[in-house]
């Protein structure tokens, strides 16, 4: 076992949902954890969550629109942090995309002058997925252009793995999601809130 340090740690939440508790134990988790980047997978609904997590908690938020999130949230995500559907993002040599449910079209392409690419989308692929949920084939068509290395998708209501393809789970429920990134490989934990604090 290497005791290398992850070049960055992403904590990753799907469906929200609006809940303000779920809210407070993810910034004490972030601040507890020493994690600075949020990746949101869609259903936030509450755009006040989001400047929240930005302004008080001092997060990075990332992030793609669910079928429950409006306009209001998409413009949250974009003026103060990152619409990943509208705009790809760099941080630490790793391109974050995004597909999420706004209708933005966005070109995709792969990128060789970063370490990695992480793919973001609400729903899941056809081929790839972790879970039954929803999905979709755009979603295998953008991995087949952009080669991404990571998928994270927020379709799923409890955390798994398939391959490149990881889901957190329901914020809702508890369930938060760790992506260590070393170079060249992806550490993936899971937690539930919930349960832990």
């Amino acid at each position: 076992m290497s005791s290398q340090s992850p070049s960055l740690k992403i904590a990753v939440a799907s469906w929200l949902y609006g809940d303000k508790t779920i809210g407070r134990l993810l910034c004490y988790y972030l601040k507890e954890r020493g994690i600075r980047l949020v990746v949101l997978a869609g259903n936030t609904v509450s755009p006040s969550l989001v400047e929240w997590l930005i302004d008080k908690c001092g997060a990075t938020v990332l992030g793609v629109t669910g079928n429950l999130d409006d306009s209001s949230l998409a413009s949250v995500l974009a003026s103060k942090g990152s619409l990943l559907e509208t705009k790809p993002h760099l941080i630490d040599n790793l391109r974050f995309i995004g597909l999420g449910l706004t209708g933005s079209q966005m070109e995709y392409s792969c990128r060789s002058n970063v370490e990695a690419t992480v793919f973001v989308s609400f729903l899941n692929g056809r081929l790839h997925k972790c879970c039954s949920g929803l999905s979709t084939g755009i979603v295998d068509e953008v991995l087949e252009k952009t080669e991404a290395n990571l998928v994270i998708t927020g379709a799923c209501p409890h955390p798994c793995v398939n391959g490149k393809v990881v889901s957190p789970g329901y914020a809702y429920l508890g369930w938060v999601g760790v992506i260590e990134y070393f170079t060249g490989r992806f550490n993936i934990v899971f937690e539930n809130l919930r349960m832990k604090m």
